[in-house]
């Protein structure tokens, strides 16, 4: 009642890039009619068409809602006190009718892997000061990941969409692309919510499994403890798994 008679009202905190430009129904359009030819024109497969895209995940995903009695001041919540450790991980897939997935890449957040720390062998676990993307790792995974995809032997025209981030764009980037005779689509920038097949329909689909998997492993009565008596956080090795 105080809001509604002050003329207040709460909000939810947004980012620039949430809102589409003004034009971004002309530009849409555009990018359609491009992909739309550029098939025509260069003979590309539906399997060998892909849209790859790299997210965080973090090692510590306590949900955001609970259900809980009315009238409860406090709800305690189980997690490691980890919540801003993250990792980022490169998600891609064909736009056949299969929707294949190519295996992961995970970059942790660290100078170095260690060498006693044993990783899932169907995943790619890569170190980064940071724990992002950078040119280097995108060679790699271009390399070890999209080169070896199912058919890659046959050097077939393939094409890749990707966003505009700068550090996928370099003559190196682009070099590479050449040898592995894949042409690069970038999407427009500001609408990517809207283009981008991995922020619209895979991304928050695997971070909602990811939640879920986190959810059953830290209810186990059984969770290692550290020395003060919280929960010992999951090794990024299982993350991947």
């Amino acid at each position: 009642m105080f809001l509604r008679r002050m003329g207040l009202a709460l909000r939810r905190r947004t980012t620039i890039c949430q809102k589409l430009p003004k034009d971004f129904e002309q530009n849409l359009l555009n990018y359609q009619r491009y992909i739309t030819n550029l098939r025509k024109t260069g003979n590309f497969q539906m399997g060998q068409m892909a849209n790859a895209d790299e997210t965080a995940i973090y090692l510590d995903m306590p949900p955001n809602y609970t259900l809980e009695k009315k009238g409860m001041k406090e709800v305690l919540l189980k997690t490691t006190g980890c919540e801003k450790l993250r990792l980022t991980v490169m998600l891609a897939a064909t736009v056949d009718r299969n929707g294949r997935k190519l295996p992961l890449l995970l970059v942790l957040k660290r100078k170095a892997l260690r060498k006693s720390e044993a990783f899932p062998k169907d995943v790619t676990f890569r170190a980064q000061e940071k724990g992002c993307m950078t040119e280097k790792l995108m060679l790699e995974w271009l390399k070890t990941i999209w080169g070896r995809r199912t058919r890659a032997f046959l050097n077939q025209p393939s094409m890749l969409v990707r966003d505009a981030f700068k550090g996928y764009l370099t003559d190196s980037v682009k070099n590479q692309l050449r040898k592995l005779n894949t042409e690069l689509v970038v999407t427009p920038g500001g609408i990517t919510s809207v283009l981008q097949p991995m922020d619209i329909s895979i991304n928050k689909p695997f971070k909602d499994r990811l939640r879920q998997q986190y959810l059953t492993w830290i209810s186990e009565p059984t969770r290692e403890l550290t020395e003060t008596g919280k929960i010992k956080r999951a090794a990024p090795s299982e993350v991947g798994r």
